[in-house]
């Protein structure tokens, strides 16, 4: 049995702006990057959230922008797909 729990994973995750799979600004892949889930499924929660609140989703979607720094996710594909990107 491992000692390592899941936090231990999201720890060593970094959030940022996703540059190679963003759509308007990047938040939303870089916020499913860091989630581990399909960037779909928060474009669709941030689209739900903009009919329901568009000031506050703006503001902050504005600001996530603002803060979040770029970060080149590409270099994390082995990570992802192991079997699809052997060694060289």
């Amino acid at each position: 049995m491992s000692n390592r729990s899941y936090l231990d994973g999201v720890q060593e995750r970094q959030l940022g702006l996703d540059a190679n799979n963003k759509k308007l600004g990047g938040v939303c892949a870089g916020v499913a990057h860091y989630l581990d889930v399909p960037s779909i499924v928060v474009r669709v929660v941030a689209l739900v959230a903009l009919c329901l609140a568009t000031e506050a989703t703006l503001i902050g979607y504005g600001l996530a922008y603002l803060i979040i720094d770029e970060i080149d996710y590409s270099e994390d594909i082995t990570d992802v797909y192991p079997d699809e990107y052997p060694d060289e």
